[in-house]
């Protein structure tokens, strides 16, 4: 239940005040699953204790299914008389359920108004969105069937292919989804493909980081007369590619091409994924502070070992689904000091500026970030 997984620190704050630390993982989670019911989802007080206890008594016993019953009962019976910690920033780390480090490091840069829309918005259900083949169909064909289907839609923010949905279910089991008229791709990874394929030309591309290749299938599409190359470190990713790339298992740091050898190239980074905490809630429990860092560090170490594969005049996209400033505009800053290469806009009928940063409770999409780089 990601809902639980949203919560977790601040399902465990109020059971600490009810529960010693000696209490097993299984347990634990089993109480997280019944507060975060009785708080978030207004379940009945008797069902979801009944539910619960029942359960542990076949389980664990009657003596375990005690004192399940007695924790749940005063954790919700006594829920409003605790008091949160006085420091802001504790406080806002608890009552959102964000890691303090994280919530600390946001608070530098956004006034504490803003902060909380971003941790609120952060915590609400995820939003997805479909990539629409504007060749073959139209948005507003597509938004009429999914809503006669009982499936929400609104339009993208800056892309008419982007039609964001509020149930992921139905799509797949569509004829749209079954004829390829629509995939499933945030918007802002839609840019990122966007800014690549429109660098592509007849050219050479390689996408260094394909993954399962959804990009890579967008690019193939955008940008039909280019020779594309899908590499990735996992060789089992690529075999979901359709289209017929150039697959190759490869590693960055270890590129296995010759100099001068692409017109452009697509680096959608390894990063701390920060961006879509929202669509995976997970990822705040298993990031530290250093972690953001380190992964800056690798990417300009990635952005280096790719640049001898590019042609001079050629360009390197590069896109990370992350809104740090060591990930995005400090990578950037730091590589242009050397002299390699001059930033271009990468989308200069969306925008004027010369690379993209999505902020969540700015733009409404994804933490994301693009920037296009020409080699010199």
């Amino acid at each position: 239940m990601s809902g639980v997984v949203r919560f977790r620190l601040y399902l465990d704050w109020v059971l600490a005040h009810f529960v010693k630390e000696g209490v097993s993982k299984e347990i634990r989670y089993l109480l997280w699953m019944s507060l975060y019911q009785a708080f978030f989802m207004q379940k009945g007080v008797h069902h979801v204790v009944n539910e619960t206890v029942d359960y542990v008594k076949r389980e664990k016993g009657q003596g375990t299914a005690n004192f399940v019953n007695a924790v749940i009962r005063r954790s919700i019976r006594e829920r409003e008389t605790l008091t949160l910690p006085s420091d802001p920033l504790r406080r806002m780390s608890i009552e959102y359920s964000f890691p303090h480090w994280l919530v600390k490091r946001w608070h530098l840069r956004f006034d504490t108004d803003s902060l909380k829309e971003l941790l609120i918005l952060l915590n609400r259900s995820p939003e997805f969105a479909l990539r629409i083949d504007l060749r073959r169909t139209t948005r507003e064909r597509v938004a009429e069937k999914l809503t006669e289907a009982g499936v929400t839609t609104r339009a993208g923010k800056f892309l008419k292919s982007a039609l964001y949905i509020d149930r992921i279910g139905p799509i797949l089991d569509s004829d749209l989804f079954a004829q390829r008229l629509i995939r499933v791709q945030d918007e802002t990874s839609q840019m990122a493909g966007l800014a690549a394929a429109a660098s592509a030309g007849r050219g050479i591309l390689l996408d260094a980081c394909a993954g399962q290749g959804t990009k890579t299938d967008q690019i193939v599409e955008e940008a039909p007369e280019a020779r594309v190359v899908a590499m990735d470190l996992d060789g089992k990713k690529l075999r979901s590619i359709r289209h017929t790339s150039l697959l190759i298992s490869g590693d960055v740091a270890r590129i296995p091409f010759k100099t001068a050898v692409f017109d452009s190239i697509l680096l959608d980074a390894p990063c701390s994924s920060l961006g879509i905490i929202r669509k995976h809630p997970e990822i705040r429990w298993r990031r530290s502070e250093k972690d953001v860092a380190n992964y800056g560090n690798l990417q300009r170490g990635m952005i280096r070992s790719l640049w001898k594969n590019l042609k001079t005049g050629g360009t390197l996209v590069y896109s990370v689904c992350s809104f740090e400033p060591e990930e995005t505009v400090e990578v950037i800053e730091e590589l242009k000091k050397e002299g390699l290469f001059v930033a271009e806009n990468p989308f200069p009928r969306l925008r004027d500026d010369n690379h993209f940063l999505s902020v969540p409770h700015v733009t409404g999409m994804d933490g994301f970030f693009i920037a296009r780089l020409r080699k010199l």
